[in-house]
């Protein structure tokens, strides 16, 4: 009897922990569910007409709440939950926040155990950061994680992945404005946009946004044509895609092309394009403004084009409150670079406006703010690239130690192979090809190093020459301002001549930055570009006609900058004196190299007056000096007008 009494009372027992075990599981599927719908509910608030950000995150952190109550069994929950907040082409938090969400999420991502883990979330996620960091301008850190993601990629064999993968980066090299990644980025982009072309644009809408976004970059240098084609093709997606940043993206871009350029087989603008270029980036603010979407640089960056809209319509003080909006929008998003940017377009609308009391103080602040900018960014450039040589010394030299290893091994191998060759035979290959797949991959990443560096070096070299770009534009409205207030038609000549030297320089610079070669620049375009700043800062393009005989040519920075003042002068001298009385001329300008001679004729069919070569004026000193800086000679001819030739004696290279 108490045997039995023992065995009912075990079997009681037993059976309540089996009813507690599944009302557990109950209970852990119901939280899991509600997790779900919470999370869902989250989603459904990013999309319009519902759009509402702190709803979705206030949805978004129930569902974490609930999942955070057993961690360990919903590791890859709680990451992807975060990855859908933080996606970038939905982004409404600063760059700086979503770098912050990225680094928690990941703190989740990697508890994930090694026998459980998600490749393909890993991957998105690395993408996604790396984008995050490319935004934030840390090149290193985006290289460093880009990399990581397509180590992870080599796994993905279906057509899908491989598509995705090829999206993801031709998106991430377009970024990068560099010319080799840019003909890179257009393979990969054209591959994976003819893959879900072809599988429907209905279906894979976000998929297809970024690719025509990024080819919308991409032809923006080579093809206004095609940058139209893309742009149409972003309006049929808006269709099936209700994210409100999306859409207003694309009414600022759309608008800012139409109020740029002419439409195919159209010479100008017309008023209705304007106006519908106009309108097209008022209805952008109009989406940010009534979804709440200020963490966005697109709401600054409309405000910009607006403002600039209104400063060529001479509305100078609604040009100004946009350009404030403007900065203080950048402001918000920590943009630096936007910041002081917009702070030079205030001090250009007070300047225009006749306010020079405010111009001034704007461009002094200006100034100030870029030139601690930009050396912040050289000498953070130059720690990076001096991190990343310490970085390729230590792969080296463990790639020498992984030799060494290598050819020990070996030996020990052969040696073996000697005595049993026919049962180590396969074992020997198989290790064979595992070394060699760690070697190639050691040797992918070196080349991927190196050649973030040089990309990294190139674009610092670019940055460096558009800020002394900009800062020579400062000088040049400072002198403009300065001139404005001078009542001597003397003084105001100089200061004019003043500007246009240094204008001659700072073309030079844009003309570097801008082009693809980073050590010359090509002269036929450069005095095209000078000329005509000279002739319209005189107001005589009209009259005088300007002729270069001269084939392209390229020269480095060090010929290109005295050449250009040389011209600028020769130039100034015949537009002041060769035709008086308004007259109409003809001013000529010859460049041609023979071996190591560089020959410039500077000539007009004026009136013959002389008074540049041998002239006491600073005019005719600074060629003279020029001329001996670049080892030349000068002579004058007075038939038929004037003509100033010289030769100069180039270094042989």
């Amino acid at each position: 009897m108490k045997k039995l009494i023992l065995f009912f009372f075990l079997f009681s027992i037993s059976k309540g922990f089996a009813q507690s075990r599944i009302i557990e599981k109950r209970s852990v599927a119901k939280l899991f569910e509600l997790s779900k719908t919470l999370q869902n509910k989250a989603l459904w608030f990013q999309e319009m007409p519902q759009y509402n950000h702190d709803s979705s995150d206030y949805y978004f952190k129930k569902s974490r709440a609930l999942l955070k109550t057993n961690p360990s069994k919903y590791n890859e929950e709680l990451a992807t939950s975060y990855l859908q907040q933080n996606n970038v082409l939905q982004i409404y938090n600063s760059y700086h926040s979503m770098d912050s969400i990225a680094l928690v999420g990941w703190s989740y991502l990697k508890k994930i155990p090694e026998n459980k883990q998600n490749k393909f979330l890993e991957y998105n996620y690395l993408i996604n950061w790396s984008f995050i960091k490319q935004e934030l301008g840390e090149k290193k850190n985006a290289l460093k994680l880009f990399s990581s993601a397509l180590l992870l990629s080599k796994d993905f064999k279906t057509p899908e992945l491989l598509a995705k993968v090829m999206k993801d980066k031709g998106t991430f090299y377009e970024r990068c404005h560099l010319e080799e990644e840019q003909n890179l980025a257009y393979s990969y982009l054209s591959k994976s946009r003819s893959y879900y072309e072809k599988k429907g644009i209905e279906n894979n809408a976000l998929e297809l946004f970024p690719i025509y976004k990024s080819l919308v970059g991409y032809f923006d240098f080579y093809s206004k044509d095609s940058v139209c084609h893309y742009s149409n093709q972003i309006e049929l997606l808006l269709k099936h895609i209700q994210k409100p940043q999306n859409h207003a993206w694309y009414y600022v871009t759309s608008g800012r092309d139409l109020v740029t350029y002419p439409l195919k087989g159209d010479t100008i603008i017309s008023p209705k394009q304007y106006d519908k270029g106009k309108n097209n980036i008022i209805k952008a603010l109009v989406i940010l403004e009534k979804y709440k979407i200020n963490h966005n640089n697109v709401k600054p960056y409309a405000y910009g084009i607006l403002a600039d809209l209104y400063l060529n319509e001479k509305k100078y003080d609604l040009a100004i409150s946009n350009y404030k909006k403007s900065k203080e929008g950048y402001l918000f998003m920590k943009n630096r670079k936007g910041v002081i940017d917009m702070t030079s377009f205030i001090a250009k609308a007070y300047n225009q406006k006749g306010d020079l009391v405010n111009a001034l103080a704007q461009y002094k602040y200006y100034f100030e703010e870029a030139l601690i900018y930009t050396k912040e960014q050289n000498e953070r450039g130059l720690r990076e690239n001096e991190l990343q040589i310490d970085l390729l010394k230590q792969d080296k030299k463990l790639i020498e130690k992984q030799n060494l290893q290598t050819i020990f091994i070996i030996a020990i191998l052969i040696g073996l192979l000697l005595l049993a060759w026919s049962y180590w035979n396969y074992n020997l290959k198989q290790k064979s090809n595992i070394k060699l797949a760690e070697l190639n991959n050691d040797l992918e990443s070196k080349n991927i190093l190196l050649d973030s560096k040089n990309a990294e070096n190139e674009l610092l070299l670019r940055e460096i020459h558009h800020r002394v770009k900009n800062n020579l534009e400062i000088v040049s409205s400072l002198l403009a301002l300065q001139s404005s207030q001078i009542d001597d038609p003397n003084t105001k000549d100089a200061m004019t001549e003043s500007q246009n030297r240094v204008n001659s320089i700072g073309i030079v610079h844009q003309k570097l930055y801008q082009g693809t070669n980073l050590g010359a620049v090509e002269m036929k375009d450069y005095f095209l570009n000078l000329t005509e700043s000279i002739l319209d800062s005189f107001g005589v393009e009209q009259r005088v006609v300007l002729k270069l005989a001269m084939e392209n040519l390229d020269l480095d920075i060090d010929t290109a900058v005295p050449l250009g003042l040389i011209v600028n002068e020769l130039l100034t001298n015949s537009v002041k004196y060769a035709f008086p009385d308004d007259a109409k001329g003809i001013i000529t300008i010859k460049l041609h190299k023979h071996e190591n001679i560089l020959h410039l004729e500077v000539s007009d069919n004026g009136v013959g007056k002389s008074g540049v070569t041998y002239g006491t004026g600073f005019g005719g000193q600074l060629v003279s000096l020029l001329t001996q800086q670049l080892n030349g000679t000068m002579t004058e001819e007075s038939q038929n007008g004037t003509t100033i030739i010289f030769d100069f004696k180039m270094k042989a290279a």
